[in-house]
């Protein structure tokens, strides 16, 4: 079900909140590049700079009805694209080749589409609290490589990487394995852990903060609403009229079996 705004208390929040871990990486610029330094396996990236609209100086993207939670630029142009997932939507997979599309064309020079030498390397980066593939991985690492020749990759300097915080197998470093777990809740005396959750503490202590905070869960619960009565109280009306079960209704409207569940006891009380 989603977040009950009465019942939220700030103070219990941890890393593994999705508004929590943007502010994290969106305030402190040295954190998120040390973050994605060992998301991607690369000691020292360049320095990085947040990537602003026009019209709203927080640094955060929106084109195209397309959100970046953070969208980050190291200084020869590499792009980097990190989300916190809650749960599979199952469209995860198409949402980071559009992001990567997305990207692409904030990198080319504007009326300069041909120029695709200016094209830098791109990485999108889902941190998903469920496993996408299946597999119990820490993490699956994708680049387009060719079938036909074992080894043979296109080298587009395209990078999807999908972490699962429930992975068992695979080789990640321990920070990386220490944080994913962390966003699951669990404690741990990891130094760059306890790094993320000494600023996160600072955070969550900000007035300012913590309105903004309670803004976001009115506005998603508001987006959450107007979504049910435009569109999924009537696929779900006729799901239920028609005997298709709950597990398909949550297919069809991307809604957990749950809000499923509590949807189909208001209908049977109207």
């Amino acid at each position: 079900m989603k977040k009950q705004i009465d019942s939220i208390n700030v103070e219990t929040l941890t890393i593994g909140d999705e508004y929590l871990f943007e502010t994290i990486l969106l305030e402190n610029k040295e954190l998120a590049k040390e973050l994605i330094g060992k998301l991607i396996e690369v000691l020292d990236i360049e320095e990085i700079e947040y990537i602003s609209t026009e019209d709203n100086q927080q640094p955060t993207y929106e084109n195209r009805g397309v959100r970046f939670d953070v969208y980050i630029k190291s200084q020869t142009g590499v792009a980097y694209i990190v989300e916190l997932q809650r749960k599979d939507t199952k469209q995860l997979r198409k949402r980071a080749r559009y992001y990567q599309a997305v990207s692409d064309s904030r990198q080319l020079p504007k009326g300069k589409w041909h120029e695709f030498e200016s094209l830098k390397d791109n990485y999108v980066i889902f941190i998903c609290r469920e496993d996408v593939f299946g597999l119990d991985y820490y993490k699956y690492s994708f680049e387009n490589t060719c079938f036909e020749v074992e080894g043979l990759k296109l080298q587009d300097g395209t990078h999807k990487i999908f972490f699962n915080t429930q992975g068992t197998k695979g080789e990640i470093c321990e920070d990386i394995k220490a944080f994913l777990k962390a966003i699951e809740g669990q404690t741990s005396d990891n130094l760059f852990v306890k790094k993320l959750e000494t600023v996160a503490e600072e955070i969550k202590a900000d007035e300012m903060w913590r309105e903004a905070y309670m803004q976001s869960l009115l506005r998603e619960r508001d987006t959450f609403n107007q979504g049910k009565d435009e569109r999924t109280i009537e696929i779900i009306e006729a799901g239920l009229i028609n005997n298709v079960s709950i597990e398909t209704i949550s297919l069809l409207t991307s809604l957990s079996i749950e809000e499923i569940e509590a949807l189909r006891k208001e209908l049977l009380d109207e």
